[in-house]
C-alpha cells in the first residue's frame, strides 16, 4: 500500500505541486535575500561614497583657506585668484553631488543645507580678506575682523563635518551588520535550493548569476570608490597565539591611498603583518589600542605624527571592529596641521603688525588733529581712454573747516570738480595729475577765496597708493608779511640794498665734556659737530681730548688757557679758535658753554664764513649756498671730465676725416656723420649746461644796461641767420634798465634764436615791444617786490605750440619736437628763465598751433 502510494501518479503531482510550493516559497525567500542582500550592497556603498564626497568637500573648503592665506602672506592679494576660482568650482560641483546623495536624509540634508550656507559665507569672507592694498606692512581692525571671520567659518564647517561623518559612520555600522547577515543567509538558501530543487537549476542559475554579476559590480563600484578616496582604508586579521591570544595583525586588504600617503604598494603588504609594515604601531603603543578595540568590539579613534620610511606623517584613525578582524580608516593630515601652524604664526604676525598698525594710527591721528594744515586724499576718476579728468575726496582732516568752513563730512565723496571748481582752471588740477602720472612730488603756491577772506597755500602733492595725498599750509600771514616787507623796502631801498646780501647761515654743534675725568661715557657730540669736523658720526670718540687734536696747534695754547681760567673761576666760556678738519682744511670755530656740575656744555659754530665774508648780506648767502649745493659737483664734472673727452673726440674725428674719409664705406661715412653730428650735440649741451649753472655764480655788479644796445648786439651775432631766414625784426622803444649786460644779451640771444628757429615759412616776422605796468596790473602769479615792472614781448608768426605746453618749455631738458625735427638742447629758454627770475623778474610763454607765439619777459623798472 505504501509502494503504491509513492508510486502513485498522484503522489508525484502532490509532491511536484508540494515541491514547486516549496521551491517557489524557497525561491522568493533566497531573492528576497538576495535583492535586501544587494540593497545591503548598495547602501554599504552609496555610505561609503557619502563619507568621501563629505572628505572631498571640507578638503576643497581648507585649501581653499590655505590658498587665500598664502597669497595674502606673499603680499599677493587679488580679490580671487586663479587657483581659488577653481577650488569654487569644484566645491560647487562636490556639493551638488553630495545633495543629491542625501536627499533621502533629511538629517544630513538639513545639514548640508547649513554647509551651503556656511560655503557662500566663506567664499565671501576668503575673498574680503584679499582685498587690501598691494603693498601693505599692517592690518587695521577691520582686516583682522576678516580673517577672524574666516577662522569661525571653518570651525563651524568642521563641526558639520563631524555631524554628518557620524551620522554616516553610524549608518556604515549597521549597513554592514545588515550586510554581514545577508551575506552569511543567501549562500546557505542558495544551497538549500540548489539541493531541493535541481529540476530548477537552470532558472536559479540564470537568476543567481545575474545576482552574481550584480554584486561584482557593485563590489566593483565600492573597489573603485576605496581606491580614489583620501582616506587610508585597511583591515587587518588578528594573529592569534597557540592560546589563542591576539600576538599581531596581518594586513588583508588596503587600498591604493597607501601607496600615496605612505610609498607603500598594496600588493607587496598584503598579508603581512603590520609589526613589519607599520612599525609605528608597537613604538607608540598603537597596538594595544588596536588589540583593545578588537577584543572589546568597540570603535577607537587615533590622532598622532608618525614615523615611516623617514618621513613624519599626521595620522588620524578610526578603528572600527568588523566580522574577525578591524577596519581602520585613516586620513593623512599632514598637510592641514602644517597649514594650522602656518595659520598661527600668522596669526601672531598679524596681532604683532595690528599692534604697531594701531599705535601707528594713533600717532598719526595725533598728529592729523594738532597739525594747522590741511590733509586731504583724492583719488583720481578716469575716463573710458584711461585719462584722469577728476578727482574724488576721500579724505580730509578738521583743519578743512577752518578755511572753507565746510565740514569734512560734507566734502567727502564729492568730486573737486563740485567742491573747488576753480581748481579744475588755475592750474591746481594738472598739478595733481603731474604727481600721479610723474609718482615725483609736487610743491606750488596758490592763492583763493573762502568766505570772501583772501588766502594764500603751500600745498605739497605726493602720490599715494592709486591717489593723491594733499597738504596744504596757509601762508596767507607770511605772504601778508612779505608784502609789508616789500611796502617798507620801497620806504628803506637805501638800507635794504645794503642788508640783502648781509644773512649767513650758522652752522653749530653741541657738545658736553667731563672735563675734570675725560669720562667717555659723561661725554657726548653733536652729529653736526662731527660734521663740521669732516667726520663720520661717531667716527670717534666724544672725549675732549679727542676734540682737542683738531686744534690748530697755533691756538692750542690760547685754547687751553682760556679754558683753564673758565675752569679756575666757574665762570662761561666764549672764545675763537681755528681748527684742522679732516680734510686738512683750517676753519674759524666759536666755543660757547657753562659749567653743570664737572661737565662743560654748550655749542661750538662754525665762523669761517661770518671772518672771511663778513660784509655779504644774509639773503645773497642764502642764495649763494643753494646755488653752489645745486651746481658745484656739475660745474666741476662739466668743466674738466665732460668737456676734455669730447674735445679729443673731435680732434679725432677731424684727423680721421682729413685722413681716412675717403677710404669708409658709404655706411661708414653714414655713421661717421652721425658720430660727428653727436658729439657737436654733446658739446653745445655742455656749453648750454654750463650757462645754465653760471648764472647766480656771476661776479658781475648790475649796471645800467640799454636794451636796445643789447637787440643791436644779439641781431649782429645771428646776422647770418636773419638773413638766411628772410625774417624781418621790427624793434619798439626800449628802455634803459639795472641789470648784469651778458645775462640780458643771452637772454634776447635766446629767444630771438628760437623765433627764426620756428619761424614761419611765408613772411616771417619778429616784433620786439615794450610796455610800463604797475605791480598791481600784472595778472600773472609770481611774486613782486617793485612797484612797476617793464614787459618786453617778443611776438613771432611762427609755427607756435599748445598753450598747455606753456610751463614745459622752461624746464631743462623739455623740448616739444624731436631732434630730427629741429635741433636744440632744451635748455635755452630754462636759461632764459633763470636769468629772468635772476633778476627779480619773470617770463611766460602764449601760443597757438600754427599760429605763432608771443614771449613776454617782466623785468623790475
Amino acid at each position: 500500500m505504501a509502494k503504491k502510494l509513492i508510486l502513485s501518479p498522484k503522489l508525484y503531482v502532490v509532491l511536484l505541486i508540494i515541491a514547486a510550493a516549496l521551491l517557489t516559497f524557497i525561491g522568493s525567500i533566497s531573492y528576497k535575500q538576495i535583492s535586501e542582500f544587494k540593497q545591503a550592497a548598495n547602501s554599504v556603498t552609496h555610505t561609503l561614497e557619502v563619507e568621501t564626497e563629505i572628505n572631498n568637500l571640507f578638503a576643497i573648503y581648507s585649501q581653499m583657506e590655505s590658498a587665500q592665506l598664502t597669497n595674502l602672506l606673499r603680499k599677493d592679494t587679488l580679490v580671487t585668484s586663479i587657483s581659488f576660482q577653481k577650488y569654487i568650482d569644484e566645491s560647487k560641483g562636490t556639493f551638488n553631488r553630495l545633495n543629491e546623495l542625501v536627499l533621502d536624509k533629511p538629517i544630513q540634508h538639513t545639514h548640508l543645507t547649513r554647509v551651503g550656507e556656511l560655503q557662500n559665507n566663506l567664499v565671501t569672507a576668503l575673498k574680503a580678506i584679499a582685498i587690501s592694498p598691494k603693498v601693505r606692512l599692517k592690518y587695521s581692525a577691520n582686516e583682522r575682523n576678516k580673517l577672524d571671520e574666516v577662522s569661525h567659518i571653518m570651525a563651524e564647517l568642521n563641526q558639520r563635518k563631524n555631524f554628518m561623518l557620524i551620522k554616516e559612520e553610524k549608518l556604515l555600522k549597521e549597513r554592514k551588520e545588515e550586510f554581514n547577515s545577508y551575506a552569511f543567509l543567501s549562500p546557505f538558501m542558495i544551497l538549500v535550493l540548489g539541493a531541493f530543487a535541481m529540476f530548477v537549476f537552470v532558472l536559479s542559475f540564470i537568476k543567481i548569476n545575474n545576482e552574481r554579476k550584480s554584486r561584482s559590480r557593485a563590489e566593483a563600484f565600492l573597489a573603485n570608490v576605496m581606491a580614489k578616496t583620501e582616506n587610508i582604508v585597511n583591515f587587518y586579521e588578528p594573529i592569534l597565539n597557540e592560546d589563542g591570544e591576539v600576538i599581531d595583525f596581518k594586513l588583508v586588504y588596503a587600498n591604493e591611498r597607501n601607496k600615496i600617503d605612505f610609498g607603500l604598494d598594496p600588493e607587496v603588504i598584503v598579508g603581512q603583518p603590520i609589526s613589519k609594515i607599520f612599525p609605528f604601531t608597537v613604538l607608540n603603543g598603537e597596538y594595544d589600542v588596536l588589540a583593545q578595540s578588537f577584543i572589546d568590539k568597540k570603535e577607537g579613534i587615533l590622532s598622532r605624527q608618525v614615523l615611516l620610511n623617514g618621513k613624519k606623517i599626521w595620522l588620524e584613525s578610526l578603528i572600527r571592529p568588523l566580522n574577525d578582524g578591524l577596519l581602520v580608516i585613516a586620513k593623512n593630515t599632514t598637510h592641514e596641521k602644517e597649514s594650522v601652524a602656518k595659520l598661527n604664526t600668522l596669526n601672531l604676525e598679524l596681532q604683532e603688525q595690528y599692534e604697531e598698525i594701531k599705535e601707528t594710527d594713533e600717532f598719526l591721528q595725533n598728529v592729523i588733529r594738532s597739525t594747522n594744515n590741511v590733509i586731504s586724499y583724492f583719488e583720481p576718476i578716469l575716463d573710458k581712454e584711461g585719462t584722469i579728468i577728476d578727482f574724488s575726496i576721500l579724505y580730509t582732516n578738521e583743519e578743512i573747516k577752518n578755511t572753507t568752513g565746510q565740514s569734512p563730512d560734507e566734502l567727502v565723496q564729492k568730486k573737486i570738480s563740485e567742491a573747488y571748481p576753480f581748481l579744475m582752471e588755475n592750474g591746481v588740477f594738472e598739478f595733481f595729475v603731474e604727481a600721479i602720472l610723474t609718482g615725483k612730488p609736487v610743491e606750488f603756491e596758490r592763492d583763493y577765496i573762502f568766505n570772501g577772506v583772501h588766502m594764500w597755500f603751500d600745498t605739497y602733492a605726493i602720490k599715494t597708493g592709486d591717489g593723491v595725498c594733499v597738504t596744504s599750509k596757509n601762508i596767507s600771514k607770511q605772504k601778508q608779511d612779505e608784502q609789508k616787507i616789500l611796502e617798507v623796502n620801497d620806504q628803506l631801498k637805501i638800507q635794504n640794498a645794503i642788508l640783502r646780501d648781509a644773512k649767513t647761515l650758522a652752522k653749530i654743534g653741541s657738545y658736553r665734556w667731563d672735563i675734570l675725568s675725560d669720562d667717555e661715557d659723561n661725554s657726548e657730540i653733536s652729529d653736526n659737530l662731527y660734521s663740521l669736523l669732516d667726520c663720520e658720526p661717531q667716527e670717534f670718540l666724544p672725549t675732549h681730548e679727542n676734540y682737542k687734536k683738531f686744534i690748530h696747534p697755533e691756538d692750542l695754547a690760547g685754547y687751553k688757557k682760556n679754558l683753564k681760567e673758565a675752569i679756575d673761576k666757574k665762570k662761561s666760556v666764549d672764545f675763537s679758535y681755528r681748527i684742522i678738519n679732516k680734510s686738512r682744511k683750517i676753519k674759524h670755530f666759536r666755543t660757547t658753554g657753562h659749567f653743570q656740575d664737572n661737565a662743560l656744555i654748550g655749542v661750538i659754530q662754525d665762523i669761517s664764513t661770518q671772518i672771511k665774508d663778513a660784509l655779504k648780506l644774509k639773503e645773497k648767502n642764502q642764495e649763494l649756498k643753494r646755488s653752489n649745493e645745486e651746481l658745484e659737483s656739475f660745474n666741476r664734472v662739466a668743466s674738466h671730465d665732460l668737456q676734455e673727452p669730447i674735445r679729443k673726440i673731435q680732434m679725432f674725428i677731424s684727423r680721421i676725416e682729413d685722413s681716412d674719409y675717403e677710404n669708409l664705406s658709404e655706411k661708414g661715412k653714414e655713421f661717421f656723420t652721425k658720430i660727428s653730428s653727436s658729439s657737436e650735440r654733446m658739446r653745445m649741451l655742455i656749453k648750454y649746461l654750463l650757462s645754465y649753472s653760471r648764472i647766480n655764480k656771476t661776479k658781475s655788479e648790475f649796471t645800467s644796461v640799454s636794451l636796445v644796445e643789447i637787440i643791436d648786439k644779439v641781431q649782429e651775432d645771428l646776422e647770418a641767420r636773419i638773413k638766411e631766414s628772410g625774417v624781418e625784426i621790427i624793434v619798439d622803444n626800449l628802455p634803459t634798465l639795472n641789470a648784469v649786460p651778458f645775462q640780458m644779451e643771452q637772454l634776447f640771444n635766446n629767444i630771438i634764436s628760437n623765433a627764426i628757429k620756428y619761424g614761419g615759412k611765408e613772411d616771417p616776422k619778429i616784433i620786439i615791444d615794450c610796455k610800463k605796468l604797475k605791480r598791481n596790473e600784472i595778472p600773472n602769479n609770481f611774486i613782486k617786490k617793485h612797484k612797476s615792472y617793464y614787459r618786453i614781448s617778443i611776438i613771432d608768426n611762427g609755427i607756435g605750440f599748445e598753450q598747455e605746453h606753456a610751463d614745459k618749455i622752461f624746464e631743462l631738458f623739455q623740448r616739444l619736437h624731436q631732434k630730427t625735427e629741429y635741433s636744440g638742447t632744451g635748455i635755452g629758454l630754462a636759461i632764459c628763465k633763470k636769468i629772468a627770475q635772476n633778476h627779480g623778474g619773470h617770463i611766460l610763454a602764449e601760443s597757438a598751433l600754427g599760429k605763432g607765439s608771443t614771449f613776454c619777459v617782466f623785468l623790475p623798472a
